[in-house]
This record gives C-alpha cells, sequence and structure tokens, in this order.
C-alpha cells in the first residue's frame, strides 16, 4: 500500500517531526510512505486533500479537524501530534511600550496568522485575564513579519509560534506578555494544551486497522531520529526556508511531540471543544473519544 502524509510547510517543527519518513531513513512497516507539504493555514488545502483523498493521512490542527468532523468529514483521528508547554505560543509586546499586562490590551490591535480572530487568545484574555473580547481589534499577517509588525507598531500585541517565538524572546524591543501554556493552566490545570494531531482517512482505517499501530511506530521512530539529528536537519530546512539557524534549533524545544492519545488528552480535547464552542468557532459540542481510533 502506499501512502501520502500531509504536513504544514515553513514549521520546522512538523519538518524535523517527518524528515527521517519523507527521506526514506525510517522505512514503516506494511506499506510505503510519501511525505509532503501544503500552505499553512488559514489555507484548508490540507483536510481538503485528506478530505477528499489525495493524501490518506495528514498532521491537522485540532480545531480544523473538529470542525470537519462536525460536517461529517470521512476521516479520523489516531493520535495527538503537537501539545503546547509553557512556551512556544505567546502573546508579545514591546518591551518598553505601554502595555505592562494582560488588561491593558484592552482597546488595543493584536496581530497573528490566523485570518480570524485568534481563538486560543481571545478565550484566554476574557477567562484568565478578565479582557472583554468587544474590547479588542484583530488583523492577520504571516507568521514572519509579525515581529516587525509589532516593532513597527502597526499592532500593539502579535502572537508568536515556533521558531518566531524564539526570535521574540530574544528580542531586545520584544517581550512576552503571556504564553497559551501558561494560562491554559491556570484555567484547565493541564500543563499541556493540543494544537496539532495526526488524521487519516476514515474507510481507509476500517479496511486497514493494523494501519494505525504500524503508522504511529514509524512516526515514533522519525521523531526519534530527528531528537538526535536536529543540526543536520536544520540545514536542510533552512536551504528551503530562511531564516534564524539558532532560532529553528530552539523552536524544537517547545513542543511535545508522542503520537499518543491517552485520557489525560481527550479531556484536554474536551476542554478545547468547550472553549471553541464558547468563542463561536464551533456551532455546538460532540463527544471526543469516537473521533479517534485507539
Amino acid at each position: 500500500m502506499d501512502l501520502t502524509f500531509a504536513h504544514y510547510r515553513n514549521r520546522f517543527c512538523m519538518y524535523r517531526t517527518y524528515y527521517a519518513l519523507a527521506k526514506g531513513i525510517i522505512k514503516p512497516d506494511g506499506f510505503t510512505m510519501s511525505v509532503i507539504e501544503v500552505p499553512d493555514p488559514p489555507s484548508r488545502a490540507q483536510e481538503e486533500a485528506l478530505i477528499a483523498g489525495e493524501v490518506q493521512a495528514a498532521n491537522l490542527y485540532l480545531p480544523n479537524f473538529l470542525r470537519c468532523k462536525l460536517d461529517g468529514a470521512p476521516i479520523v483521528g489516531i493520535a495527538t501530534e503537537w501539545k503546547s508547554t509553557a512556551k512556544g505560543n505567546g502573546l508579545f509586546v514591546l518591551k518598553n511600550g505601554p502595555i505592562r499586562e494582560p488588561k491593558d490590551l484592552a482597546g488595543r490591535l493584536i496581530a497573528s496568522h490566523h485570518k480570524t480572530p485568534h481563538a486560543t487568545h481571545r478565550y484566554l484574555l476574557k477567562n484568565c485575564y478578565g479582557v472583554a473580547e468587544n474590547t479588542l481589534r484583530w488583523v492577520s499577517h504571516p507568521q514572519e513579519e509579525l515581529l516587525d509588525i509589532l516593532k513597527k507598531r502597526k499592532a500593539d500585541a502579535v502572537v508568536l509560534i515556533d521558531q518566531f517565538f524564539f526570535k521574540g524572546e530574544e528580542d531586545p524591543e520584544a517581550r512576552c506578555l503571556y504564553t497559551d501554556g501558561e494560562g491554559w493552566k491556570k484555567l484547565h490545570g493541564f500543563s499541556e494544551f493540543i494544537k496539532h494531531m495526526v488524521a487519516v482517512r476514515e474507510p481507509l482505517i476500517k479496511q486497514e486497522p493494523e494501519l494505525r499501530q504500524n503508522l504511529l511506530r514509524a512516526l515514533k521512530a522519525s521523531i526519534a531520529y530527528s531528537d538526535n539529528h536536529l543540526e543536520e536537519i536544520a540545514d536542510e530546512f533552512l536551504k528551503r526556508y530562511p531564516g534564524d539557524r539558532d532560532a529553528v534549533l530552539a523552536s524544537a524545544r517547545y513542543p511535545k511531540i508522542e503520537f499518543t492519545f491517552t485520557e489525560t488528552e481527550r479531556k484536554i480535547a474536551e476542554a478545547e471543544m468547550k472553549m471553541l464552542v464558547e468563542v463561536g468557532e464551533l456551532p455546538r459540542e460532540i463527544p471526543i473519544a469516537p473521533l479517534f481510533v485507539v
């Protein structure tokens, strides 16, 4: 069986996670596997490719996966992928600017790479930091432009992730106001926040039930290879995407990637679904457990 796996482009954490599979260094049991990159959200190219059967498996944002399942998409989860911890996704402001704490963002303009107002930060600002949602204004820019947007005062705060988070931490003009992991833990007590998960075509997993274990075994082997070859993988990444090597390498430390779906992860996903319903990103809640094959 031939399987094509898709992940988002220009994201070192994903590039390095699947590098060994993309290069054929790790070979899955029972099938051959190719790896492709597709545009980052707000593009819907990845979900559309998976639903249409153009690819058989993919890394998806959890909110996008849930949205697709509510629409009846023939896809199913097999594991979480990227889980944020205390760092890796944060709201940054100017170090010497007027915003000293989250409540100072009332009436301000926030920029992120999301096409719509950032669901997680809207939720955290309202529920954790007491900032009324109707006082916030949002604008969208490519992730690589956000730090400059902040420094040129074209936005009062910006959401930085991955290697861009590290660049923000290192920039003498910027400081991190809070991270999503910090806010999430304050509200719910969870030390992790699920950002991405792995989904496969539902008809395929029904036809080939052993695929889940074989695919997860290959994914775990690929991330393990990456952990031991980060510097050479970073060099390959920077040949394709310009960036700062130190920032790229540092970004690999932030997320937790285990390719599991534990009882705790199910509870985290349920809490995230409640959040997405509250901020209007999803129309209703549905049980999480049936959306995953375990």
